[in-house]
């Protein structure tokens, strides 16, 4: 009846088109990855059957540090902070960065077949493509341009724990703030006549996480900034007002 152009068999089974949708809906959105950019179609073709989509909300652990490790995440969209903690009876955690939209989590432990040497988790709703690491390292393998592709996404994340490490030994306290602040200015900011506004997606808790200094010294910091009419810190959004002055600070 169907003859050479018969559609697959699923495509006949109940919930066929349900099932199509979905497929052709993870294409579209892993073909955005910008990491991703220009490999073959076939590649797309099978990450998409591989993968699976998850949902979490905001303040929900993708996964904890010591956890197995056997999925790879590509963020489709939302905000992560990835972090370290110190364990103890007085924990505190290390921010070691904040992600969004066309990265790719839980790479580097995975492809290692260890636990997760970092924790991840949401702070803002989030949606991935989850793919499990014994099916990313056969298509890495199909498709030797992916491996390629992921190595310089570990190569990049490896430069940026550097800069961390750089500004944790090298630069003060207040420098660390600024920096902080531009960053986050850069990736959830808008411009406006007063100047760069953003309602941070880290608390002021995380904030002092990240710069790795206390909650009173972050306070301080901000505090002066503001005194100084570098910023506005009225509610719960950030206002840059001078960004040259605050990017001096760095």
């Amino acid at each position: 009846m169907y003859g050479e152009n018969a559609p697959p068999s699923w495509a006949r089974l109940p919930g066929a088109r349900c099932r199509a949708v979905e497929h052709l809906t993870k294409l579209e959105g892993l073909q955005e990855f910008e990491l991703l950019s220009g490999l073959e179609e076939g590649f797309f073709q099978a990450l998409s059957i591989a993968s699976e989509v998850l949902e979490i909300g905001a303040g929900t652990a993708l996964y904890r540090e010591g956890e197995p490790s056997g999925a790879v995440y590509f963020m489709r969209e939302g905000r992560v902070k990835l972090y370290r903690s110190s364990g103890g009876p007085k924990a505190r955690d290390q921010i070691l960065g904040v992600v969004g939209d066309g990265s790719v989590l839980g790479l580097a432990s995975a492809l290692e077949g260890r636990p997760q040497s970092q924790g991840a988790t949401a702070l803002t709703d989030c949606v991935f493509y989850a793919v499990f690491r014994d099916d990313l390292v056969h298509l890495m393998s199909t498709y030797p341009e992916t491996a390629l592709r992921l190595a310089r996404a570990l190569a990049a994340r490896t430069r940026e724990l550097e800069d961390l490490v750089g500004d944790l030994v090298f630069h003060s306290a207040p420098q660390r703030v600024a920096r902080m602040l531009l960053d986050l200015a850069t990736e959830e900011g808008r411009v406006t006549r007063r100047g760069v506004v953003f309602e941070p997606s880290l608390s002021r808790q995380e904030m002092a996480e990240a710069t790795g200094i206390s909650r009173e010294a972050l306070s301080r910091a901000l505090s002066r900034l503001a005194q100084e009419g570098i910023l506005d810190l009225g509610g719960k959004a950030i206002a840059i007002l001078k960004p040259a002055e605050l990017r001096a600070r760095t």
